[in-house]
């Protein structure tokens, strides 16, 4: 009933450079506001979307937003959206994600999907198959949530993607702890080194931030540090 009634709205969270001064790109996120219940967690209503076969549905309508939304941004800032991984197992993705890019005019390479490494357990040669062919429309990729699965090195190498997005897990004690800011370094690092780009996450203090801009090699940030959703 949400998803007929457009109860499903869009916010942007936006990916700042380290020195704050730019932004290049907004993630979009799905809220629901019940009439009666109030907010509902995303968790939670995401979750009873893909147990009732009505996640792609969710996706749908957050990409046709964050699209037409995009297309009036500069030209230089563009858009982030979360797949599922009902949404890449199922035929219609690239059907959908074409749409969403004709219905609003947006040009392909200012629309990035983001997939979890928790997605790829199952079958990552059928998920890098689905990655390659929307790289092949001009959409970029990003592995979000870096660093929280079982294999996250061997997916630097066998997934086509253009960014990694580092886990908050990785930054709250990187202020205070020697090893824990070696291991950011050391993984910013890393991915620089295969020629994807970084955007770290889950910054909410200076102290923070100023870690990250020692490494000079993140491209973006993203935390409250700079902007809730």
């Amino acid at each position: 009933a949400a998803l007929g009634a457009g109860e499903i709205s869009v916010v942007y969270q936006p990916m700042h450079s380290p020195d704050g001064g730019t932004v290049g790109c907004f993630e979009a996120l799905a809220r629901w506001e019940h009439p009666e219940r109030g907010f509902v967690p995303p968790p939670e209503f995401i979750k009873i979307a893909e147990e009732n076969g009505l996640v792609g549905e969710v996706t749908r309508q957050v990409l046709d937003k964050a699209c037409r939304d995009c297309a009036t941004w500069p030209g230089d800032v563009s858009v982030s959206v979360n797949l599922s991984a009902i949404d890449l197992g199922s035929r219609t993705i690239l059907d959908v994600i074409r749409g969403a890019l004709e219905n609003s005019g947006l040009d392909p390479w200012r629309l990035q999907v983001e997939i979890t490494e928790t997605m790829l357990v199952d079958d990552r040669e059928s998920t890098a198959r689905i990655l390659r062919r929307i790289r092949a429309m001009g959409v970029q990729t990003a592995l979000d949530d870096f660093g929280t699965g079982y294999s996250s090195l061997s997916y630097l190498d066998s997934l086509p993607l253009n960014k990694v997005k580092v886990d908050r897990s990785f930054v709250r004690k990187v202020a205070v702890e020697r090893r824990a800011r070696d291991l950011l370094h050391r993984l910013v690092g890393l991915c620089r080194t295969i020629g994807l780009e970084v955007v770290v996450e889950g910054v909410e203090t200076e102290a923070q931030l100023d870690v990250i801009r020692e490494t000079g090699e993140v491209a973006w940030v993203q935390g409250y540090h700079f902007s809730k959703p």
